[in-house]
């Protein structure tokens, strides 16, 4: 009995403990930015919006900062086929992300210049659900816009420096 005792005092120890971490933003890392420029239309808006709550969630993000983001999004689509007979047809979306960081001071300057691209399929339902599809293209869109803004997010807190990778 003292041992079932102890383990629901040491489980209950070690829980306390693990809920009382706090998790920190990013205090040492000095750089913010700002998101300028977006083409790419409605799907751009969303983008943006879901790029900068990321942002602020990491504590890089500032509206008046001389560090410049642009980004350009680009959608492709492609039907594959999945059988032999075939009876169903997946639909490969594909997010496609164009990121560049420069200097508000010195525009020919680019300080980070990365693609990124994100994919997801899905069954397409006859016509008679194309509501269903819809949904579908919909929630990929915003699955991959919150993948490839974390993989934004990342490669900038790597990137310290605010060195030219690229003179035009």
């Amino acid at each position: 009995m003292s041992k079932i005792k102890l383990l629901i005092l040491l489980f209950s120890i070690f829980l306390n403990t693990s809920c009382s971490v706090k998790l920190q933003n990013v205090t040492d890392y000095n750089n913010k930015f700002s998101v300028n420029h977006l083409s790419g239309g409605q799907n751009a808006f969303i983008f943006r919006n879901i790029f900068i709550q990321q942002l602020i969630a990491n504590n890089i993000y500032d509206a008046n900062s001389e560090l410049i983001i642009t980004l350009s999004i680009s959608n492709e689509e492609e039907y594959l086929s999945t059988s032999i007979t075939k009876v169903a047809t997946r639909k490969l979306n594909r997010l496609i992300i164009n990121t560049e960081v420069f200097n508000l001071e010195n525009k020919d300057c680019i300080l980070f210049q990365e693609n990124y691209s994100s994919e997801q399929s899905y069954l397409l339902s006859n016509s008679s659900a194309n509501l269903s599809n819809i949904a579908a293209e919909n929630d990929i869109f915003l699955i991959n816009s919150e993948n490839i803004s974390l993989k934004i997010i990342d490669a900038l807190l790597v990137k310290q420096d605010n060195f030219c990778e690229i003179n035009e």
